[in-house]
């Protein structure tokens, strides 16, 4: 077998970049939720994990941890990364935060990733204390971070692409178009220090106090139409 049904020879290369052995993250073409979007069409044209696996020529140990990262809110999925960092939900954090259970939980432990810096074992804790204690994810959550020596605080702003045309038009960027279309609009805009993640609805920016102080002095109302408008803008919409 040399194909997988539904997916084109070049969304093929991409998935053996993407999960390659020895790939480094900053070169895989694909975001994790874009692997498992592709993994899951394959699945559905009637191929197993075992069958993708083969035709992509890597073990196959691992492959439904990009199918379950798919059951997260859409509004987290474009967060999701290989490695992480101040912007993004490390893909090992993801599949743990699927398993916090509930969307609502998932939103709030997400948005705690980004502040905090929660590590994928820190959010394991935290749904085990949720589904052990029956206490709400916020005390729980308390609980964890109390567990450090030291909390460090990040500021999270997230902004609404609120036209259907411009949301069906990012659909069809990669991860690492919209990003950059993000990273250019917030120069634009004039933000300090923030590092952001472009998703097809939403977009959420990540940074320190420089950060908060220029939000605060374009007005986070203003930031949000500027941003809408250069998304637009940049896609031609």
């Amino acid at each position: 077998m040399s194909k997988l049904k539904g997916l084109s020879t070049l969304e093929l290369g991409r998935l053996r970049v993407s999960l390659g052995y020895g790939t480094h993250k900053k070169g895989r073409p694909l975001s994790p939720v874009e692997v498992g979007t592709l993994l899951r069409r394959a699945c559905d044209g009637g191929h197993t994990l075992a069958e993708c696996a083969e035709v992509i020529r890597i073990d196959g140990t691992g492959l439904a941890r990009f199918l379950r990262i798919l059951e997260l809110p859409e509004e987290l999925r474009h967060l999701v990364d290989w490695g992480g960092g101040s912007e993004a939900i490390g893909f090992s954090c993801a599949a743990e935060l699927v398993r916090v259970g509930g969307e609502e939980n998932q939103r709030v432990v997400g948005k705690a990733v980004l502040e905090h810096g929660l590590s994928s074992k820190e959010v394991r804790q935290v749904g085990q204390l949720v589904r052990r204690s029956g206490r709400s994810v916020d005390v729980c959550l308390r609980e964890v971070l109390g567990m450090r020596p030291r909390v460090e605080k990040r500021y999270v702003f997230i902004g609404s692409v609120s036209d259907k045309c411009v949301q069906e038009a990012l659909k069809g960027r990669p991860q690492r178009v919209r990003d950059a279309i993000l990273a250019a609009g917030v120069v634009d805009v004039g933000l300090r220090n923030a590092a952001g993640r472009l998703g097809t609805g939403t977009f959420t920016l990540v940074g320190d106090e420089g950060f908060e102080a220029s939000m605060k002095e374009v007005g986070k109302g203003v930031v949000e139409q500027r941003l809408r408008a250069f998304i637009a803008g940049a896609i031609g919409e």
